[in-house]
Parts: C-alpha cells; structure tokens; sequence
C-alpha cells in the first residue's frame, strides 16, 4: 500500500492529493509535512470535526491549518502569536474552533472569514483540555491547577469550579449523555460530579490493591459507559459508570512501561474499543470487553508522541518525533479482531506431505488477508476524498474487482472471436485506434456470450470503457466481463427489452423519497425507461464528462451493485428543478443528454439515498451480489450469473436465417409473448395509479389502508416474479421453435390468471 506524502512549503492553501510524490509504506494512508526554507517545521497538536471529514491542526510557530479530506484541500486558517496547546471544533454551526495557546488564553477563529472572534484570558496556566455540554453552548476547559465553566456566546465566566487544593488537575470533561462532570487529578482520585448541582456522585481511587496506577491519561466509552485510565504502570484500570465499580484490571504487553495517551474508538460488534499511546511511541489497540490486544502500530523511523481519533471511524492521526501527521486505518483490524494468523503446533507424528498442505493453506490465508486489507483502505481513500488518484486509478480499478489477468484464455478467445462476422454500429467517426479496439473486443465478448449480438444497446454500455481503456486490451476486457456478469447479469432475463425489475426497483426507491417528483412523472406518463433505462443503458456517459464520469464509476465500483440504482435515483433528485418545469417527452429526454451536474452532488445524494432507505426497498434482491472472474479461465456468462438459460436457444438467429420454415411458427410464438409483456405493462400501470392515490389521500386512515394495499400488491409481485420469469424464457427459449403451442399458451393463460388476481386484490 502507498501513502500519500504531502509538503505544505509553508503555501496557504493547496491540494491534498497532488500525485507528485509516492512513498512505498506499510502503514499510514497519507503523510503530512511542513518545511520552510529547507528547515521543518513540526505539528503540534490535531483534532477531527464531529463527522470525521476535516481536520484542524496547528505548528510549532502559532500556524493554524485546516484540512478537508473530501474536498481534498487544505488552507491555512490564521497566524497565531503563540504555540497551541488544544484545538477543537465547536459543536455548533458558527464553523469556528477553539485554540489555546501557550499565554495561557483561548481564542475563537471562524473558519470562513479566517478571523479571531473572541478571547479568554482567564486561565492561569496552559489550558490542556477543552469540552462543551449538551447544549454546545457552555465550554468547561482546565488546566493544571483550575477548571472553569463559561459561555461560548459571550465569553463570560459561569461558574470557577473548586476542586482539589495543592494538587495538579489531569483532565476535566462533561458526560454528555449522562449530565456528569469528570475529574481526574495526579494523586490517582477520580470524581464525578453532577451537572446541575455539582454535587459528587461517585468517586474511585485507580489503584490495584496496594499499587498505585500514577494516572497519566483517562478517557470515557463513545456511549459514555466506561471511564478507561493509564498511568506510569503496565496496567490500566476499567471503571464502569453504570455499575459504579471497577470492571476489570487490564495487563498491558511487557514493553509498555509507561502510557501517555488514552482514546476510545467506536464500539465494534457491541465491544468497546480502545487506543492508548505508550511512552516507547507505539499505539497499542485493545478489546476491552474480550481482554485481547488487536493491534500494534508502530513506525519504522522515529516515534509517535501524540495522537487523536475522530468519534465516527476507525482512524488514528497521529503526530511523530519529526514533526509530521500521518493518518492510519485500523478498520479493518477492528472488524476482524485479528488478522495476524496464529502459529499452530505441528505435531511431530505428522508426515511431510501434511505439512505442505498446512503451509498451503497458511499462504493462502495471507493472500486473502492482504487483498482484504487493500480493498478496506482503497475504501477509505474514496470516503475522505471521493475519488481515486488519477495516476492509479485503473490499478485501483483492476485490485476492486479482482481482475484476473488471464492471458494465454485471452489469446484462445481471441482466435476464436475472429470467426465472428461484425454486427456492429457504424463508428467511423472514431479514432481509428479505439474503433479497431472497439469491433475487436465486441467480437470477443459475443464469443463469450452470444446474446451481445442480438441486444443492441451493450454496445452503448461497453463503449465509454472501451474508449479509455482501449490501449490494454486485456484488463478492458475482462473489466467488461466483470460489469457484465454482475452489473449487467439480470438485464438479459426481458432482452431485447428493458430489465422490467431493475426499473421496478429504481421507481421504488423514487417514490419513497420524493414522491412529488413520481407524481409528476406519473402525471406525464414518463416510465423508468426514460428517467432510468437511459441512464444505465449509456453507463451515465451521456451526462457527465470524462473527468466526472470517472469518480462516479470509482464510487459503484467501491460499493455494493445495488449502489449503481441509487446513483440513478439520485440523479433524477439533484435535477429535479429541472425535471418539475418538463411538460413534454421531449423536454425529459433532453434531461438526460449533458447535463451540467457535478458527481460530487450525485454522490452526495446516492450515499445518503443508501442510508435512508428501508429494507423493504433495498435492491440488492434484484441486483444480487458480486462474484470476481475466476483465474486461469473465463467461464461462460451463463456459468458466471444467476441466469440458467439452455444454451441451444443462442442458435435461435442462425436458425431463422437457415430456415425460412419457421417464421410462421415464431410469429405465434412472438404474439404470445407480446401479450405476455402486454400484462406486465399493464400491472405496472395499475401499481403507479395506487402510488398517485396514495400520494394524493389527506386522509390518514384511507391512507394507511391504501398503502398496506399497495404493500400488499408488492409482496405478490415479488413473490412471483421468479415465476414470472420462468415463464418469460420458456416463451423466448427453445421451445420458440417447437411446432406443439399448448404449453405456452397453458402458462400464459396463468399468466393472466395471475393478473386478475392481484387486480382484484388492489380492488
């Protein structure tokens, strides 16, 4: 894995991911530096917002950075007089932070206007820690001999707290949750108190029978549960905050003689999590509820002497001897309790060739293991800056979706695919490099599955891929190999038509977010084959440029399949202004042809789309899940898919150019077809007239049992959709071609049984 090494030079602004320099590391996604004048310049202190997506940090001369890791940018906030000694964001939306300095005082700067707003003069020494209460409008900041209570809106001293006298305080902070105020102090007592009445409420002295801990860092669980504190010991203690006692007695690794920091990350899997900083500057990372040690980051080259972790991801910023920040991932390490593999004994009755088998199972274990970890990090790349570098960007593409790079089953499809005779478009407007790609790779994927020839749109969905990536053959095909199987793999069950359950699934989701914009395409009779279909069957090319079609494609290929119907719905939302002024079929299909939108608002939407919607509406159902090209071969599209289609039906062409005979027989079969499609069409239109009586009711009783109609009528449908598909390929499979016409018409005629039920139901 590389990391992103970035050097600020002392500029005031700039980006984040430059692609100039590469640093092959094993740790760290990205590492920051500050030189000025070839003499570096160190960090000091860092601190992430609440939604984990910028980070603040200031230097050693009284500079202040901020950094958004998904705008990927940076800027520099203000010149201070003095060295910070805590940063934090305000929980409020003023986009201000806090900075105290080392003259004792707090200042108050707005992120927009770059400006100092406000300033607290009334600490006597350096403040260590700053905290806000529920309301975010009451700040309660300490230092070593004193804590105090003021207001964020005027500055002003609510309330001294008086605590203990001749002794250092270590740390003061609120208990949102619970009301609660804790202290810790270097005598190794711990009190809480109430916030209201600031009355003390428990107390506890962190001590293991007659040994004292010599407290140095405490911090409390993200659901405010358990207070964890670590000292000059090689034990830290867990204090329950429910229970009022002390939980367990925590044994650290024998090298850890000291510990520095102390940071919960967000509970896994109902498991508190917990991150400490030890003095040899080593980050240790412990279950705390299963006792067991996850984790241990580490640096080749100096020490890490500080550290902070967002409230919402398993991220570790930290701050090393040089003077650098460098950001780690430690997800996946949390998720999988422990991807070290465990040695196993190997007994000595054991013969060789057993152990060779174990040592296999061991490497490939590890390959697993590693590809896990890069697919977990290149995910945490797209979350903070929402694309990939553009120098790796087809490397990154290759290691999401597992290409195999099966040369010598390349060269043999290939030789086979010359035999196919071209059926193309005329693309001569091309450049004729791309163009040669393009009827070679075409020939190529009907060799692989023969129904390309006959469905004429694939060629619109392969060719925004063929065009970038015509000069390496090899991974462009097994890309569209790869988007095909999964992506693609259930539109063939209604070809030549579109994929009635895709768009089924794409009109849900619509409706259940805005369904002022269904009823409006309801009203003007515009289906999900135009503010759908359009969209997946041109692979978004036809309303976004290259630069922008890229990082959405970066995004669908980072996430589930069922994200690619997200992303359509939530193109329809970004420009829905446009769409409520459309009157005419005209005007909407002209939406869908270069519009000036940023994939980042589509992105945006699509992420949230994911979120906010229900199970009833995810479509992972219909999309199914992802399944990489097998190494060594290419199987064919139908061993690959979910489809089990007779293979003799794909001759049906040939047939019908050979034998002229058997036209008539086809166009009774094509007329039960036709009225097969005919009922679905049908149903469809009955589903959309429910959903606009259900968007138009006031009344809240009709429509509840409106809706549990519709639900109803829903469930039916997707109950039998597999069933309605069956029937779909017995009608346009190799029973086409048979002269005995009872048992299609025998399922058509259930077919339509099927219909008036359900109508009858919504009756």
């Amino acid at each position: 894995m590389e990391a992103f090494v970035l050097d600020i030079c002392g500029r005031e602004k700039g980006l984040l991911l430059q692609n100039k320099t590469f640093v092959s590391l094993d740790g760290p996604i990205y590492s920051i530096s500050n030189t000025y004048r070839s003499k570096p310049i160190s960090f000091a202190h860092a601190a992430w917002n609440k939604l984990g997506t910028e980070i603040i940090a200031g230097d050693c001369l009284g500079h202040v950075y901020i950094f958004y890791l998904q705008k990927n940018r940076f800027s520099l906030v203000c010149r201070l007089k003095f060295c910070s000694s805590f940063l934090t964001f305000t929980n409020d939306k003023t986009h201000n932070i806090l900075v105290a300095l080392s003259d004792c005082s707090i200042v108050s700067l707005n992120l927009n206007s770059r400006e100092v707003k406000n300033h607290f003069y009334h600490h006597t020494s350096c403040v260590t820690h700053i905290s806000f209460d529920k309301s975010c409008s009451t700040i309660l900041s300490c230092c070593k001999d004193q804590a105090i209570l003021w207001d964020l809106n005027s500055f002003n001293i609510v309330r001294a707290l008086t605590l203990k006298k001749n002794v250092d305080i270590l740390k003061v902070f609120f208990l949102l949750n619970k009301d609660i105020i804790v202290s810790a102090f270097n005598d190794n007592s711990v009190f809480l108190w109430n916030c209201n009445t600031f009355k003390c409420t428990d107390q506890f002295l962190c001590a293991s029978g007659e040994t004292y801990l010599n407290i140095k860092a405490i911090d409390a669980s993200k659901d405010e549960k358990l207070l964890a504190c670590a000292g000059k010991a090689n034990w830290l203690i867990i204090w329950s905050v429910v229970e009022h006692k002390k939980l367990h007695t925590v044994s650290l690794p024998e090298s850890v003689t000291c510990v520095k920091q102390v940071y919960f990350l967000p509970n896994s899997n109902n498991n508190h999590i917990l991150s400490l900083l030890s003095s040899d500057g080593e980050i240790h990372i412990f279950n705390v509820t299963q006792m067991e040690l996850l984790y241990k980051l580490s640096r080749q080259n100096g020490k890490i002497i500080s550290f902070c972790n967002p409230t919402n991801m398993f991220q570790v910023l930290a701050i090393t001897s040089q003077g650098n920040m460098e950001l780690y991932d430690v997800e996946e390490f949390v998720d999988n309790e422990s991807l070290e593999l465990k040695e196993k004994q190997i007994k000595k009755e054991k013969s060789v060739e057993e152990v060779k088998v174990l040592l296999e199972k061991k490497i490939k274990k590890k390959q697993q293991i590693s590809v896990n970890i890069g697919k977990v990090r290149l995910q945490t790349v797209i979350k903070n800056f929402e694309e990939y570098p553009e120098k790796h960007r087809f490397f990154v593409w290759s290691q999401l979706l597992d290409l195999p790079h099966n040369v010598d089953a390349f060269k043999v499809l290939h030789q086979e695919s010359l035999k196919v005779k071209s059926f193309v478009k005329d693309y001569s407007f091309m450049n004729p490099g791309v163009q040669k790609t393009f009827l070679r790779l075409m020939a190529m994927l009907v060799t692989w599955n023969p129904l390309m020839q006959e469905i004429e749109y694939f060629q619109c969905v392969v060719f925004p891929f063929i065009k970038i990536l015509h000069t390496n053959t090899i991974m462009c095909f097994e890309l569209l190999v790869t988007i095909i199987s999964n992506w693609c793999q259930n539109w063939f069950i209604f070809s030549p038509f579109p994929p009635f359950n895709i768009l089924c699934a794409i009109e849900s989701i619509l409706s259940f977010h805005d369904r002022e914009l269904i009823t409006h395409f309801i009203k003007h009779d515009i289906s999900p084959e135009i503010y759908g279909w359009s969209l997946l069957k041109s692979s978004f090319s036809e309303v976004f440029n290259k630069k922008e079609w890229l990082k959405l494609w970066d995004n669908i290929f980072s996430n589930p399949l069922s994200f690619q119907l997200y992303a359509v719905v939530a193109f329809n939302i970004a420009i829905r202004d446009v769409l409520l002024c459309c009157q005419t079929l005209k005007q909407f299909k002209e939406c869908y042809r270069k519009h000036g939108i940023s994939a980042s608002v589509l992105l945006k939407k699509a992420y949230e789309l994911q979120q906010l919607s229900p199970s009833d509406f995810d479509p992972q159902v219909v999309t199914g899940t992802f399944a990489p090209i097998p190494k060594g071969t290419y199987p064919s599209f139908f061993q690959m898919s979910q489809m089990k289609v007779d293979l003799k039906t794909l001759i049906r062409k040939t047939i019908i150019d050979q034998e002229i005979d058997y036209l008539k027989q086809r166009e009774d079969q094509l007329d039960i077809k036709s009225n097969y499609l005919k009922e679905l069409q049908d149903l469809q239109i009955l589903r959309r007239k429910l959903l606009l009586e259900s968007i138009g009711l006031k009344d809240i009783e009709a429509l509840e049992k409106l809706n549990r109609k519709l639900r109803s009528m829903q469930n039916l449908i997707q109950d039998n959709l597999e069933n309605q598909i069956n029937m779909l390929k017995v009608s346009i499979g190799g029973d086409m071609f048979s002269r005995d016409l009872k048992d299609t018409e025998k399922q058509h005629f259930q077919f339509r049984e099927y219909v008036n039920k359900i109508r009858k139901k919504a009756k």
